[in-house]
């Protein structure tokens, strides 16, 4: 008997996932790709990821910075069918207009929001391959259309469209453009300065001491090494640390000729760098654009 018991088991073990699949078939094959417009409220994070909204009859919870009000018009991208509920996992085809701000400007992206409605079903629909009953439960959060212009004719459709632009926002893109440019110019120029600088203090303080000159030597040629061919690669070094200090290739005697080696090894690598930043960063001067918005296509 127990031996029989064990098989039954077995065999009711190896049904169960032929049976969800079935079901995860039937839910899939109504709902996904539908159109859809939400008769709760719901909100999404709009960061690229699905936000969750548990849903439990008309109750909502769910932790998205942005709400969005019931008639929201939504398209059924995926289905995912579980023991006590049913993840609606949907995109919104009207993104929302979000500002930030760089420096004096006030900017705005368009954002698209995706969100998943996880809705909670009674466990006896799912066991019991109650298709129609799951469909009615999805009903109370969701209408679901043929089309998205079907939904959009229904009256439950809150009509939500992205807020416009504010008035001459063309103007101020360039005006931004133009301020971008200034700023990357104004930084390019500090650091010209700062290598003039650098470049003078070092060919002062080159002495004829051995040591000394072997490690500048060492120096310069441990730079030449160095990939500078752009203004990126050039503008995020730092003078006060393009490199570690290695040992001599032939120690020196005493501790005072390695310092000396050292130093001639920094001031190597200084110079070289200095050098090259004075005859590359010219050419990295950006020409800030006019600021005309009458030659852009206005945004809608």
């Amino acid at each position: 008997m127990r031996r029989i018991a064990a098989v039954g088991l077995a065999l009711l073990g190896l049904a169960t996932p032929c049976l969800a699949g079935k079901l995860d078939r039937a839910v899939e094959s109504r709902w996904r790709g539908a159109w859809v417009l939400t008769k709760v409220a719901a909100q999404s994070d709009c960061s690229g990821l699905h936000t969750d909204n548990l849903v439990s009859g008309t109750l909502v919870s769910s932790k998205g910075r942005y709400q969005f009000r019931p008639g929201e018009l939504a398209h059924v991208d995926k289905v995912d069918v579980h023991r006590s509920r049913v993840d609606l996992i949907m995109s919104l085809p009207e993104p929302i207009l979000v500002g930030y701000q760089d420096g004096p400007f006030k900017l705005y992206n368009e954002i698209r929001c995706p969100l998943e409605l996880d809705v909670e079903v009674p466990r006896d629909l799912v066991s019991n391959d109650d298709t129609n009953g799951i469909d009615s439960v999805l009903r109370q959060a969701v209408d679901r259309f043929s089309s998205q212009e079907e939904a959009q004719a229904a009256k439950s459709w809150n009509g939500r469209r992205r807020d416009p632009y504010p008035a001459n926002y063309q103007q101020t893109l360039a005006e931004h453009q133009a301020w971008k440019a200034q700023q990357a110019n104004a930084a390019i120029q500090t650091r010209l300065d700062r290598a003039a600088e650098e470049a003078s203090r070092l060919t002062d303080r080159l002495t004829s001491d051995q040591d000394y000159l072997a490690g500048f030597a060492s120096g310069v040629e441990a730079m030449k090494r160095v990939e500078l061919a752009d203004c990126g690669s050039i503008m995020s070094r730092d003078f006060a640390n393009l490199g570690p200090t290695p040992q001599p290739a032939r120690p020196a005697a005493n501790g005072e000729a390695q310092q000396r080696w050292g130093r001639g090894y920094q001031d190597g690598l200084k110079l070289v760098f200095a050098l090259e930043s004075m005859r590359r960063l010219p050419g990295c001067f950006i020409q800030a654009p006019e600021a005309q918005a009458s030659q852009r296509r206005p945004l809608n």
